[in-house]
């Protein structure tokens, strides 16, 4: 696979999301940055503000229309839920699953959000198990 010579320049928004950085994140989405592209490692920004445990950044893009399940499925990609489920943020999760995610799409060797935090024994894991034990599909 050939390897695209502006991948740092197209991953500035990705970046931004990974450091919460709204105000950046608004002047890239001006600038027709694309809100869920994928980037190498089959993360979108949505992603990136997740893992960084950026609540505000996720809410701000879930407003903008970040896709709550993006899930790269050519390279067996992880769920937004999926990656908060391995985080310690469970208010994040919480808004995931408020914003329509999807506990059960597979990822990584076919693991599902549920199954990740299922198998967390800590406090945070146990409370983002509970979390999406309780949803129930809209």
């Amino acid at each position: 696979m050939p390897i695209d010579e502006n991948w740092f320049e197209n991953e500035r928004l990705h970046r931004a999301a990974a450091d919460g950085d709204i105000p950046e994140m608004r002047l890239l989405l001006a600038a027709a940055f694309k809100l869920n592209d994928f980037d190498y490692l089959s993360f979108t920004p949505l992603h990136y503000a997740i893992k960084g445990e950026h609540y505000k950044a996720a809410e701000w893009l879930l407003d903008q229309g970040a896709d709550v399940n993006a899930n790269d499925q050519n390279k067996i990609g992880e769920t937004p839920l999926s990656v908060a489920s391995q985080g310690d943020y469970p208010e994040i999760a919480e808004l995931l699953l408020k914003r329509g995610a999807d506990p059960d799409v597979p990822g990584w060797m076919a693991q599902t959000a549920r199954s990740r935090a299922l198998r967390r024994k800590d406090e945070d894991g146990k409370k983002i198990a509970a979390l999406i034990q309780a949803f129930r599909p809209r």
